[in-house]
């Protein structure tokens, strides 16, 4: 738990390194892909990048970047592989989580600015309330990256024994909170057999009789660090689209490269590079737009309105399905070469766009509770980070 690069690292270092890394996650993604995780020393490499402290604060050394360029480091990263990406997009998190942690223990469990935290935000444990802290069981699906993270913070439903009789809050809700784990106590469940994103080895941990120090938890409402990006805990989803269209970036880069080698270009081929280049610029126009608006509320101190929540949202949410469109375009179009994995990463792109556009914040499903925002259903609209 050693820091792995200097504490001065900016946002524009940490994109040159990230730039860099790109030919390597490249060369690299097949055997991602046939590991169904991410090696040592590609590990070793995020780290070094500075990928896993975008979030960090600027009080103890870390970058503290904005919505816009965290997302343009994922989309680089995402160029290279996709897996990497999705483990930095998740793993960074410790940054946001370390701030809503006891001021006393913070650097305590954070004495680096490159650990990488797994976590999954759905209730899926139960943690009984003992003298110093909770005995945890449960079980948690689509832990990213939790075979090489350095904490993993999950979803718990409290209790006093019974667990079907969970302790409520002042308003007569089952209380809940989130606790750091260390994935060495867990059990790792090899769940991860899957179309697409096979590198981000997004197994279950299981937690069984578990004792986590009551220091160890932390609300989502809690105030975090100071700073405006922590003024917003939907940063943990406002990040996601740089994957998508880190993916669709790729294609586009080596479908034009094959296009640009036929003399007799067939027309199919340019129509759809066309269409996938402009699918891909919109959606990715449309998320910067919408970060932008949320970014200048946060700076003035000022709460976001609801047309801008919504668009953000939305904005997330159509950069998956854009860029699915933009790569499925280009398959189509180049026809039976597309399908061989030795002349073309395009079936890995598919492949990793169909399983990414699976998540529960890319689900079309997703956009009814910001549709619901739009018509004034405040009390119907109670979705995680909308």
């Amino acid at each position: 738990m050693n820091e792995a690069v200097g504490a001065a690292l900016q946002a524009g270092d940490i994109m040159r390194r990230a730039e860099a890394l790109v030919p390597m996650l490249r060369e690299r993604s097949v055997e991602i892909d046939e590991a169904r995780a991410l090696p040592a020393d590609v590990v070793d490499a995020l780290r070094d990048s500075g990928a896993f402290r975008m979030l960090m604060p600027r009080a103890w050394g870390g970058p503290e970047m904005t919505p816009m360029a965290i997302n343009d480091v994922l989309e680089v990263l995402a160029s290279g592989n996709a897996s990497a990406a999705w483990c930095a997009m998740i793993q960074m998190d410790g940054g946001l989580y370390s701030g809503m942690l006891d001021a006393q223990v913070r650097r305590e469990l954070f004495p680096s600015l490159d650990l990488a935290t797994s976590n999954v935000l759905r209730i899926s444990g139960y943690a009984q309330v003992v003298e110093g802290g909770f005995i945890v069981d449960g079980r948690w699906a689509y832990a990213s990256g939790c075979g090489h993270s350095d904490w993993f913070a999950g979803g718990v439903m409290l209790h006093e024994g019974d667990r079907d009789k969970p302790l409520l809050d002042a308003q007569g809700r089952p209380r809940h909170c989130m606790l750091l784990m260390a994935p060495r106590s867990l059990n790792r469940l090899d769940t991860w057999q899957t179309l697409g994103l096979r590198g981000t080895g997004s197994h279950d941990l299981e937690a069984v009789q578990l004792f986590v120090p009551e220091a160890h938890a932390f609300s989502l409402d809690a105030p975090g660090h100071e700073g405006a990006i922590y003024r917003w805990p939907a940063v943990l989803c406002g990040k996601m689209p740089g994957v998508p269209l880190g993916i669709a970036r790729a294609a586009l880069q080596e479908a034009r490269a094959m296009m640009s080698q036929r003399q007799d270009l067939p027309p199919i081929w340019a129509l759809a590079l066309a269409e996938a280049h402009t699918a891909y610029h919109g959606a990715r126009a449309h998320v910067r737009q919408s970060l932008q608006a949320i970014w200048d509320r946060l700076q003035a101190g000022e709460t976001p309105s609801t047309e801008e929540r919504v668009d953000v949202f939305l904005a997330r949410s159509e950069a998956f399905h854009r860029a699915r469109h933009a790569v499925e375009v280009l398959f189509d179009a180049l026809g039976g070469g597309a399908i061989y994995c030795e002349r073309s990463s395009l079936e890995r792109h598919l492949r990793d766009l169909n399983t990414a556009c699976q998540h529960i914040m890319a689900q079309r499903q997703g956009q009814l509770p910001a549709a619901q925002l739009l018509l004034g259903r405040e009390d119907a609209a109670q979705f995680a980070f909308l």
